[in-house]
């Protein structure tokens, strides 16, 4: 079995909206990659992680395996996305899963609460998703 992408709360929405766009080119290619991987197989395992994970491995803010530059507001925006969605660290689903998961949990109303001080949020991108995800028989 393939290994488990590790995602921190927040990169479940980041993923949903994720547009090829990001902080270095060294990042976008890295999140290319794990975007393109659940999307060809929506069977892929992800596991909810409380700090670095497979998206933030390659970003140019990250300063060890614990804390990036902007620590205060990934965690908080961390700990809104755990309570919208409903995770906990440790938590598997398949992507598949997860879409259903965010579906579920996640409204329009609850998303400008979660990803409040997010420098992507401007872009509506992820609103975008969210609303054609909800849309979805």
């Amino acid at each position: 079995m393939a290994e488990k992408i590790k995602f921190r709360p927040h990169h479940f929405m980041c993923t949903l909206g994720f547009r090829g766009k990001g902080y270095s080119l060294g990042f976008v290619r890295n999140y290319k990659k794990i975007a393109q991987q659940l999307n060809d197989n929506e069977e892929t395992q992800i596991e909810v992680v409380q700090f670095m994970d497979s998206i933030c491995s390659a970003c140019p803010n990250k300063i060890d395996e614990i804390v990036c530059k902007t620590q205060d507001k990934i965690s908080k925006l961390d700990a809104a996305h755990s309570a919208a969605l409903s995770l906990k660290v440790g938590d598997i689903f398949t992507w598949k899963q997860a879409k259903e998961h965010i579906k579920k949990n996640m409204s329009v109303e609850k998303f400008h609460t979660a990803c409040h001080g997010c420098s992507w949020k401007e872009y509506g991108v992820c609103q975008q998703s969210l609303e054609n995800l909800i849309e979805q028989p």
